[in-house]
């Protein structure tokens, strides 16, 4: 049970992090300031970086059950 528990929250995270890259990809390509520069492509790049990982993270608790 405990490994379900991890898995949900771990995969809940990985779905947070993918919706941070999308706002994050989106706030690149319409940006409100020019001083943003390449910082909106460096945290998607980031958040899709975590998405894996927590998405990993969560196969692997899902599997150790």
């Amino acid at each position: 049970m405990k490994g379900d528990a991890w898995s949900i929250a771990l995969t809940g995270l990985s779905l947070t992090c993918v919706t941070g890259a999308a706002l994050f990809i989106l706030v690149a390509i319409n940006p409100k300031d020019a001083a943003y520069g390449s910082t909106p492509l460096i945290y998607a790049g980031g958040s899709a970086i975590a998405a894996i990982a927590f998405n990993r993270a969560a196969a692997w608790a899902r599997r150790s059950t």
